[in-house]
């Protein structure tokens, strides 16, 4: 049986922190987005003498927002149980694949990047989406997820490559699944030209074979070497 288990786990918080603030991904620089005051105790830093800092203040935030935090969470979980198996459902129709595990868990985080871990099947949630665009975010998640499993190691790309492809196949999630998103995947500035190329071929067939060889042809038109220099792969 398919499960999505929603938790709040300070760690899991606190390496999203280190891991951003210490990362340009996708053209963004994900230390601008927090106050200097909390973002100078982490640049630089490697997650040991990070976490130093990082515990102690998300305990104190946590113990402030106790109420507020479990409230995002049990919304969260109870809109994952509704929509859970619709969800892996549909991707496997998308994909034309099973789905690569049947287990994941997602971790509240208050830090404003969504990141993922393929390799564990983590996904992090900004504690402040509601908990109907954390199903927006686990999709988009989710088909990197199937895009890293069965297309990975078949694809003729260089890592940085098969970023920015990956990232720019969520498009379609605006097609396929307009019906439970909350809100556009809108994706990164980056990738926006090949996205809208990407999705107008996906109208007219729909076959995500097709679509990822379709997206490997025209990439050269769109992959800027400059561009993806600090990409997180």
């Amino acid at each position: 049986m398919f499960k999505i288990k929603v938790k709040i786990n300070i760690k899991k918080d606190a390496w999203n922190f280190w891991h951003a603030c210490n990362k340009i991904s996708h053209g963004v620089d994900w230390r601008t987005r927090i106050d200097e005051s909390i973002s100078k105790n982490i640049i630089s830093k490697n997650k040991k003498d990070a976490y130093i800092f990082l515990v102690p203040y998300l305990n104190n935030y946590y113990k402030e927002n106790n109420k507020i935090l479990n409230s995002v969470l049990d919304k969260t979980q109870d809109i994952f149980d509704e929509k859970t198996k619709v969800i892996f459902y549909r991707m496997e129709e998308l994909t034309k694949r099973k789905l690569y595990r049947k287990n994941f868990t997602c971790f509240l985080t208050t830090f404003p990047r969504c990141a993922y871990d393929y390799k564990s099947a983590y996904v992090w949630f900004y504690i402040n989406l509601s908990a109907e665009r954390c199903i927006d975010v686990f999709l988009h998640e989710l088909l990197h997820f199937q895009f890293i499993r069965y297309f990975k190691d078949r694809v003729s790309l260089n890592d940085e490559q098969f970023e920015f492809l990956k990232e720019a196949m969520t498009i379609i999630l605006n097609y396929e699944f307009r019906d439970l998103m909350y809100a556009e995947d809108k994706g990164y500035e980056i990738h926006r030209e090949l996205r809208n190329e990407l999705l107008s071929y996906w109208t007219k067939l729909r076959d995500f074979d097709k679509l990822v060889d379709y997206g490997i042809k025209i990439l050269p038109s769109y992959y800027l070497e400059s561009d993806l220099e600090s990409i997180i792969k």
